[in-house]
Formats: structure tokens, C-alpha cells, sequence
């Protein structure tokens, strides 16, 4: 019998993907899996071609379910001027046994639901169970992905906060998330006065060579847990040094970036999430910590995620099925 390879459009993974609630399932049991160190995952090797740009190819693999896979994937931020998305991305999937491949989808949307998913994960482990006033600095695919994938874990959450650069971009971020969400959006023209207060804060601004980090440590209560998702484009080393627990999602990778320039005057994180998740690494500290996540995005939670839309592509019928 001929092989085939399974091709699944952006329309495809979206009418595929499951609830967010069960994303964050598939997201947490990768990062356990990666903390009992049953995955395959070397650092990102990356291209830079135009200022600013970046082109990522991620491959992965995770013992307990085969998941094997190479996402290859670009941001470029000027992108949203020329009407483009800033995120293009398509991820390969493998048979782990005989490396044959078994199929490529668009990982756009892949990208946005599980790093989303992969902030609520972080937020279940190390923020205050009882935090209610979330904050988003960026309000733009990352963003809403993230405000939806917080309210999963925190439903009694009472507002959200939420600063872009592009006062309408905020706006009708704000819109969205109210009418979504039923969550009460403020919109403050700061990004201070989004900080302030605020017991989560996720900042997904464009990944720069040069950032000029805004955020500072006097900006923050205590308590607060910071999810930085943009490298160091947002918390200066100030924060960085006041926070009581910094962790990333891979120190390897964290390691690597911190030799190409990023993260200068930044201590290296205590501990990796998935160790925390496997009951390995460190607990949230006492009292009313600072914690920041610097999470730099994982292939495993790619091929995790893929792993499972192939699933139900097969026994959906869905896509489109191509000779090999």
C-alpha cells in the first residue's frame, strides 16, 4: 500500500483544535514529561534573515506518546504593517519508529494556543490560586490566546488590564475580551498603570536584537507573577534581580539565547518549569513572591499538540491526504 502524507490548513487545526482546557492538559503532561527527562528537544536553531526577523526550526520528541516532529517557524515584525501576520509557521510530524512522515499542518494557530497554554500552566504552579486582576502587555494574537487561556485557570478573575502601543489595537482588544470573555477590560494609556496592581502579567511584545525593556520593579505588588514571553523586550534586569523565583521553560535554550546578547545583566533562572511541574523543582516561596517565567517556547508542546490534532484528523477524516 502507498504511503500518504496528511495535510491540515489553518481551517483545518482550527476546526480541530480541542477546548482550551484540554490544550492545557496536553501542554502540562509535556512539560512533565520534559521535566522526568523523557523528550528529545535540542535548543532552536535559528536564521535572521531581515532586522529584526526570525526563523526558528524546533524539532521534538516525547517518549511516552511517539510525538516526533520538527516545527519550522518565522515572526517578522514588520509584518503587520504590510498586512501579514507577524507569526508563519508549519510543523512536520513523524512516525517515531520509522521516521516516515506522517503529516504537515499550519502551526500558526499551534503556536498562539500552546504557549497560551503553557502561561496558564505556569500560573497554576506558581501564581496566587486567588489572583483575580490579569494583565496583558501586547494585544495581539498572543494575547488573546493568553487572556482565554488565564480565565481557564483563574474563572473568578474579575478584570483584566490590557496596554498596546496602538491605542486601537487596544481597544478593540479590550472589546473582544469583554464580549468573549464577559471580563471587565481597562484600557490605561501606560503600560505602568497596567502593571500596577495587577496579580498576573503577561507581556508577548516582538522579540528584538536591541529592546528597550520598560517595566521595572516598582511597577509590581507583591505577589505578583510576571510571564515574560517576548525574551527581554519588557522586564528590564532590575526586575529580573527583584523577582524571588526566576524560571524558564528550558535552561538550555535560555543558556544559548543569554550567549547571543539577550537576557544581559540577568542571573540564569533557579529551576525549569517542567521540573516544577514534575514535583522536581522548586514550589512557589512563601508569602507574597515576585516569581518571573521567562518562557522561550518549547517544540515538545508543538508535537504534543500536533500529536493529538493528527489523532483526531485520522479518525475525523479531516484534511487532505497526499502520495508520498
Amino acid at each position: 500500500m502507498s504511503a500518504t502524507l496528511r495535510y491540515l490548513s489553518s481551517a483545518d487545526v482550527t476546526a480541530l483544535m480541542p477546548p482550551m482546557a484540554e490544550v492545557i492538559g496536553i501542554v502540562e503532561e509535556a512539560l512533565r514529561q520534559h521535566g522526568l527527562g523523557q523528550t528529545q528537544m535540542p535548543p532552536k536553531i535559528d536564521l535572521a534573515p531581515a532586522p529584526d526577523s526570525f526563523l526558528h526550526a524546533m524539532p521534538a520528541h516525547i517518549a511516552a506518546t511517539g510525538a516526533t516532529g520538527l516545527k519550522w517557524v518565522a515572526g517578522y515584525p514588520a509584518n503587520p504593517a504590510k498586512g501579514l501576520p507577524y507569526i508563519h509557521g508549519t510543523l512536520l510530524l513523524n512516525d517515531a519508529q520509522t521516521g516516515r512522515p506522517l503529516a504537515v499542518m499550519d502551526a500558526a494557530q499551534i503556536t498562539a494556543v500552546r504557549t497560551a497554554a503553557c502561561t496558564a500552566v505556569t500560573a497554576r504552579h506558581l501564581a496566587d490560586p486567588a489572583s483575580e486582576v490579569l494583565t496583558i502587555i501586547g494585544c495581539g494574537v498572543q494575547g488573546r490566546a493568553n487572556i482565554e487561556a488565564l480565565r481557564a485557570v483563574f474563572p473568578h478573575a474579575e478584570r483584566m488590564l490590557a496596554y498596546d502601543i496602538d491605542p486601537e489595537r487596544q481597544a478593540r482588544f479590550a472589546d473582544e475580551v469583554m464580549t468573549s470573555l464577559n471580563l471587565a477590560s481597562i484600557i490605561p494609556p501606560e503600560p505602568r498603570e497596567a502593571c500596577e496592581g495587577a496579580h498576573v502579567i503577561v507581556t508577548s511584545l516582538p522579540i528584538v536584537k536591541h529592546p528597550k525593556p520598560v517595566i521595572e520593579p516598582e511597577w509590581l505588588q507583591t505577589g505578583t507573577l510576571c510571564v515574560s514571553l517576548d525574551f527581554d523586550a519588557s522586564f528590564t534586569p532590575a526586575t529580573f534581580q527583584r523577582a524571588e523565583l526566576v524560571v524558564t521553560d528550558d535552561l538550555a535554550q535560555f543558556r544559548r539565547y543569554q550567549a547571543k546578547g539577550h537576557f544581559a545583566g540577568v542571573a540564569e533562572p533557579r529551576a525549569e518549569l517542567g521540573a516544577i511541574v514534575a514535583g522536581k523543582g522548586p514550589k512557589r516561596p512563601d508569602g507574597r513572591p515576585i516569581v518571573l517565567a521567562a518562557n522561550l517556547g518549547l517544540g515538545i508542546l508543538d508535537v504534543a499538540l500536533g500529536h493529538v490534532l493528527l489523532k483526531r484528523a485520522e479518525g475525523q477524516g479531516a484534511g487532505t491526504t497526499l502520495p508520498l
